[in-house]
C-alpha cells in the first residue's frame, strides 16, 4: 500500500474523531508543564521588589534590562525549538527545553549579584520560550482538528493558573525564605512534571506520518483511539507536503505570506501587551500609589491568574461554537473598555483594586494570551505547524522584550497603573486591526 492510500484512507472523517481518555491524559500532562512555564515566566517579577531594595537595582535600567533580554531570549527558544521540533520531534523538544527552564530558575538563586541574575535568567529564558509553543503544538497534534481551537485555548489556560501558582508561591515564600526561596521552588517544582510527561505522553502522530513514517504513525494513532484515522489528525496534503529546509520558505509561501506576516504582528503586540501587566503589575502594585504591600499585591496577581484561567476556559468552550475570529474580535472590544475602566477608578486602594483586577484578568488575558495560539494552529499543516507556531512565537517575544523595555521606561518616567492601562490601548487598536486582516485572508481561502 502506498504512502497516499495511507494518507488518505479513513473510517471516520475529522469532525467524527472524539476524545478519548488517553487525550484527556495527555492534555492534563500538557498543561501542567504550560502551568509551569507560566509559573516560571512570571515568578521573576515577584523578585523585583526585593531586588531593587537588596542591590540597588533602577525599574527603568536594571529591571527594565532582565524583562528585555529575558523575552529576547525567550524568542530565541521559540524559533530554534520550532525548528528543532519539526526535525526531532515535538516531545524531544520540549522535555529538553523545559529541563533548561527548571535548572536555569533554580540557578538563578545562586546569583552572587544582578549580572549572575540576569545570566542565569537568559539562560533559563531559552527553554521557557521553547515550551510553550512547543507544548501548544503537542498538545494541537494529539487532539482531534474540530477540537484543537478549544482544546489549545483550555492548556493555555493552564498559563495563567502558572501565574496563580507564582504568586501564592511568593505571598509564602518571600516573607519567610526571600526571594532565592522562591527562585528554587520555581525550578524544582517542574521536574517531577518533566519526568511524568517524558514517559507517558508520545510523539505526534501526524509528525510521523508527515514524515512518511506510517506505520509509527498508525501504532500511537491506535493507543489514542482505534476508531479514528490520521485524516483526523491534520493529515497532510500531498501539495502541502514540506522538507526540514522548506519549512521557512514554506510559512511565506504566497498562499501563506499575508496570513503569516499579520500573525507575526498579532503576537508581537498581543504577548507585549499580556506580559509587560504580568511582569510590572506587582511593581505597579506596590508604587506610592496604590501604595500596597507585598502580600497585597501578591493577592491580587494570584486571583489575576486564577481569573484569567477561568477566561481562557471560557474562551475555549466559546471556541467550539462561535468563529474563532469573531469571538477574538469581541474579546478585544472588552479589554480595551477594561483598560480604561481601570484608568479611570479614582484613588483606588486594594480593598477596590482587589475585584476589580480580578474582571480585568478574566477578560484581558484571554483577549492577548491564547488568542494568538488559536488562530496559529489552525493556519499550518502538520508538517510545518512547528515552525509556524514557533516563528509567530518568536514575533510574541520579541514583543514581549519591547513591552518590558517599555514597561520599565514608563514607570521610571513616572507613569503609574491608570497611566500604563490607557498606553495599552495602543496595542489592542493593532491587535483588532491584525485580526480583520486574518479572517479576511481565511475568507479569501489564502489561509
Amino acid at each position: 500500500m502506498t504512502m497516499k492510500t495511507d494518507l488518505t484512507a479513513s473510517t471516520r472523517s475529522t469532525n467524527a474523531a472524539h476524545l478519548t481518555w488517553r487525550h484527556w491524559l495527555y492534555f492534563v500532562l500538557l498543561a501542567a508543564i504550560l502551568l509551569a512555564d507560566g509559573m516560571d515566566v512570571t515568578i521573576v517579577s515577584h523578585t523585583f521588589p526585593s531586588l531593587i531594595k537588596e542591590w540597588g537595582v533602577e525599574i527603568g535600567g536594571g529591571i527594565a534590562l532582565v524583562v528585555t533580554v529575558g523575552y529576547l531570549a525567550m524568542g530565541l527558544g521559540a524559533i530554534v525549538g520550532g525548528r528543532l521540533a519539526d526535525r526531532y520531534g515535538r516531545k524531544k523538544v520540549v522535555v529538553v527545553a523545559a529541563l533548561i527552564m527548571s535548572i536555569g530558575t533554580a540557578l538563578g538563586a545562586t546569583a552572587a549579584d544582578f549580572g549572575q541574575f540576569t545570566a542565569w535568567r537568559v539562560f533559563a529564558s531559552i527553554g521557557i520560550g521553547a515550551v510553550m509553543p512547543l507544548a501548544i503544538t503537542l498538545l494541537a497534534d494529539l487532539v482531534p482538528a474540530h477540537r484543537r481551537g478549544a482544546m489549545v485555548a483550555a492548556g493555555y489556560a493552564a498559563v495563567g493558573l502558572g501565574t496563580t501558582v507564582g504568586a501564592a508561591l511568593a505571598a509564602a515564600l518571600i516573607p519567610t525564605q526571600g526571594w532565592r526561596g522562591l527562585m528554587i521552588a520555581g525550578g524544582v517544582v517542574p521536574l517531577a512534571i518533566i519526568l511524568v510527561l517524558a514517559i507517558v505522553v508520545p510523539e505526534s502522530p501526524s509528525f510521523y506520518a508527515a514524515r512518511g513514517n506510517v506505520e509509527r504513525a498508525r501504532g500511537l494513532l491506535a493507543k489514542l483511539d482505534p476508531t479514528a484515522s490520521l485524516e483526523a489528525f491534520a493529515r497532510p496534503d500531498a501539495g502541502e507536503r514540506a522538507t526540514r529546509r522548506e519549512a521557512l520558505a514554506a510559512i511565506l509561501a504566497p498562499e501563506r505570506r499575508w496570513t503569516t506576516l499579520l500573525l507575526w504582528v498579532f503576537g508581537f503586540f498581543s504577548l507585549g501587551t499580556q506580559l509587560l501587566i504580568a511582569q510590572y503589575l506587582p511593581t505597579l502594585l506596590q508604587q506610592p500609589v496604590p501604595g500596597l504591600d507585598t502580600v497585597q499585591s501578591s493577592t491580587i496577581v494570584g486571583w489575576y491568574g486564577f481569573a484569567s484561567v477561568l477566561g481562557a476556559i471560557v474562551l475555549g468552550v466559546i471556541l467550539g461554537r462561535v468563529s474563532r475570529f469573531w469571538v477574538i474580535g469581541v474579546n478585544l472590544v472588552l479589554a480595551a473598555v477594561m483598560l480604561i475602566v481601570v484608568a479611570l477608578v479614582p484613588n483606588p486602594g486594594f480593598e477596590t483594586l482587589l475585584p476589580l483586577l480580578a474582571v480585568f484578568a478574566f477578560i484581558v488575558p484571554t483577549a492577548v494570551g491564547p488568542t494568538r495560539n488559536v488562530l496559529a494552529v489552525s493556519a499550518y499543516p502538520t508538517e510545518i505547524r512547528g515552525t509556524g507556531v514557533g516563528a509567530t512565537e518568536l514575533s510574541a517575544r520579541l514583543g514581549s522584550a519591547t513591552g518590558g523595555a517599555l514597561g520599565g521606561t514608563l514607570i521610571g518616567a513616572g507613569l503609574g497603573l491608570s497611566g500604563v492601562m490607557l498606553v495599552l490601548l495602543v496595542p489592542i487598536a493593532v491587535l483588532l486591526a491584525s485580526l480583520v486582516g486574518i479572517g479576511a485572508a481565511a475568507r479569501r481561502g489564502t489561509r
